[in-house]
């Protein structure tokens, strides 16, 4: 006895590779586009600055900064 049933083939791995890469050139595409974006950039140099603003090395140059800007003021 026969069935019509079709088996779902899992496609070859070429053609995954290929999906694959396909895949990334899009999702690249639609990178560089956003990336344009005025508040997307903002975005990321606000998330830039509070991650770079915890470290320690980071807060000793700011503190030096506004001590230099603060003795420039004065003279």
């Amino acid at each position: 006895m026969t069935t019509n049933k079709k088996k779902s083939k899992k496609p070859s791995a070429l053609r995954r590779i290929a999906q694959a890469i396909d895949a990334a050139g899009r999702d690249a595409d639609v990178a560089r586009r956003r990336a344009s974006d005025p508040a997307f950039r903002r975005g990321v140099r606000d998330d830039r600055r509070k991650t770079l603003s915890e470290f320690t090395t980071v807060k000793h140059a700011l503190a030096d900064r506004e001590r230099i800007e603060k003795s420039k003021k004065k003279t």
